[in-house]
């Protein structure tokens, strides 16, 4: 049985997910949502480690990988450290990375700065991602779009690639009727989703 492991975006903490925790649990799933540490204090490569010390600190193996927002960026990297420990990775409202671009590098040939979104300027949205695009490519992979989210203008090219390359690139794509936290206004819907690569009955 897989466990779960839900890495929160940048400006939160393990608690965001305090609704669907419960919910995977209920089907007899592991699920945990640590917290990083906080942006202002670390680094990209860090939060990677610490994800990468869970795996290793509690032996889990066969993991769902769930990373929202700016985890896309850190789960995408410890799948990269240690493909062997994953079966299936989620990303959640997210940009899809890019090998070499840090977060904020992305959005810049879209037209679209951090200033705009009155982002803070912290190391781990700065750092650019390196990672072997072989390894990820062998990994299934699932997008959630929140049609509600209000970086639509940020997410819009990266979900309407995952959408046009699916097949291709071994991704599910979801919608949700949300914002951009879809944990805390739509925790049965995201449970609902996850749960799906485990083939289990949804939660009511």
């Amino acid at each position: 049985m897989a466990d779960y492991v839900l890495v929160h975006g940048g400006q939160r903490d393990g608690s965001v997910s305090d609704k669907v925790v419960p919910l995977l649990a209920e089907r007899g799933y592991k699920a945990c949502a640590p917290s990083l540490s906080k942006p202002d204090k670390s680094t990209l490569s860090e939060h990677i480690s610490e994800i990468c010390g869970l795996l290793e600190g509690e032996d889990l193996n066969g993991i769902i990988l769930v990373g929202h927002s700016y985890a896309s960026m850190v789960i995408t990297g410890v799948a990269d450290r240690m493909p062997e420990r994953i079966r299936h990775l989620i990303y959640v409202d997210c940009a899809v990375p890019i090998n070499g671009m840090s977060l904020y590098g992305m959005f810049e040939p879209l037209g679209v700065t951090s200033e705009e979104y009155g982002l803070p300027q912290q190391p781990p949205f700065l750092e650019p991602l390196f990672f072997d695009e072989s390894k990820l490519r062998a990994i299934p992979k699932t997008y959630v779009h929140c049609k509600r989210s209000e970086f639509i203008a940020v997410g819009k090219p990266f979900f309407e690639k995952v959408v046009e390359n699916a097949e291709r690139d071994n991704w599910d794509y979801f919608q949700l009727d949300s914002d951009h936290v879809c944990m805390i206004s739509h925790p049965v819907e995201l449970a609902q989703i996850l749960l799906r690569e485990q083939n289990d009955p949804a939660p009511r």
